[in-house]
């Protein structure tokens, strides 16, 4: 057993309480949280961790979305049009893909860890994440992915993506976590998206997908026009569309799932609150979706909102704090309240939206969670808006009870 003793926890609870002079007794969970005397007193072996005086202790983020394979993009993308981003997405992808090499990758994930994320959720299009993903540190949510939008290929994609699942099915543990993912409704044929599913279902798996991202995947899904018609004709000779928005989120019902963007959502009363949550990615919208998510209506609608940083294709970063930084500055929220949101959605939404026993300093959750510098803050109240504007790196992370860094 180990003990820690900060000078401040941001439990992340659902209250948001603010501990002070109080330390943590853990193992690969957290066992009590009390006075550092008390818990020496009746835990004497436990072995008391060496912290700088002035820290802040807060639970590990969680950034459910990201994009390794994406690693090697450097201004490859165009950004500005989701269409023209796709285009280059398939102009450079072989390019880009050649280049995310293991190491590159791993780098990566270090990066993450290193500014305080435990748990990352991959969506893994061509397996080249897997190994990678497997050897790291951090608790990584493998989010297989299906794909595919010319009926003419449906059993070689089936038979693609068994031979990804399986494979990572191989290194199941309790810190790599094998999952599904369905790209999208324009581009996941229908025969494709209830195979994923089903195999879901019948193993339990998270399901993940991108969702109404952009204005062009909205008028193709709402209206059967815009720029999708001319876009998809590279794979078949008469698109129309797989799906209305009702009729792709009927295929998830009753079933775990994270709907990434949603930037053009608004069929709230169709989401089911105990297992639908979104993943909000504030920056790459920024860069691709020509409009905002909204956020103020999703939280109305008692929505479980967390954040994910998307890949490097559509973001310059893969830390949440720089996530939060830039939804800051996107959103119209009071500042100091925004900022306990956006920390709760990095850690305690985003724990419930994977159904993870994680997220919250709390007695009973695993021990996970993040040692950084106290920032110079004038009081408790601005405390968890400066943590998110001053801080970047941690001084110490733990994953299960593990320091890592």
């Amino acid at each position: 057993m180990f003990i820690i003793a900060p000078k401040i926890i941001l439990t992340c609870d659902d209250k948001f309480s603010i501990l002070e002079k109080k330390a943590i007794l853990f193992d690969d969970n957290i066992l009590e949280i009390d006075t550092l005397e008390n818990l020496q007193k009746s835990y004497p072996k436990a072995k008391l961790i060496p912290t700088p005086k002035n820290t802040l202790l807060l639970p590990a983020f969680i950034n459910p979305h990201t994009h390794l394979e994406f690693s090697a993009n450097n201004g490859n993308l165009v950004f500005g049009d989701f269409l023209k981003w796709l285009d280059s997405v398939f102009n450079n992808r072989e390019q880009l893909n050649e280049k995310a090499k293991e190491k590159l990758i791993s780098q990566n994930i270090h990066k993450m860890l290193k500014s305080g994320t435990a748990t990352i959720g991959e969506i893994s299009s061509f397996g080249g994440d897997l190994i990678p993903c497997v050897n790291s540190q951090a608790r990584v949510i493998f989010f297989n992915e299906i794909l595919g939008s010319n009926e003419n290929f449906i059993q070689a994609k089936k038979e693609e993506f068994l031979t990804r699942y399986k494979k990572s099915m191989s290194f199941k543990t309790s810190k790599f976590i094998p999952a599904i993912s369905v790209h999208a409704p324009y581009s996941t044929h229908t025969e494709l998206a209830k195979f994923a599913i089903k195999l879901a279902r019948e193993n339990d798996h998270l399901l993940s997908t991108h969702f109404l991202e952009s204005n062009h995947e909205n008028n193709w899904l709402r209206f059967k026009k815009g720029g999708f018609k001319k876009s998809l004709t590279k794979f078949s000779k008469n698109p129309m569309p797989f799906y209305t928005p009702q009729s792709f989120l009927e295929l998830f019902k009753d079933q775990r799932t994270l709907f990434t963007h949603c930037v053009y959502f608004k069929e709230w009363n169709l989401l089911d609150k105990n297992l639908h949550s979104i993943t909000h990615c504030a920056f790459s919208n920024r860069l691709l979706s020509k409009n905002t998510f909204k956020l103020k209506s999703a939280l109305k609608n008692g929505i479980n909102i967390h954040l994910g940083t998307d890949g490097l294709s559509s973001n310059t970063s893969l830390s949440i704090l720089d996530e939060m930084r830039a939804n800051l500055l996107i959103h119209d929220f009071e500042l100091e309240n925004f900022a306990k949101m956006l920390l709760l959605m990095a850690t305690n939404k985003a724990a419930k939206a994977l159904n993870l026993n994680l997220g919250q300093i709390q007695k009973g959750k695993i021990a996970d969670f993040s040692l950084f510098a106290l920032p110079n803050s004038a009081n408790l109240k601005q405390l968890p808006l400066q943590f998110i504007l001053q801080s970047k790196e941690v001084l110490k992370l733990f994953i299960e009870g593990k320091e890592i860094i």
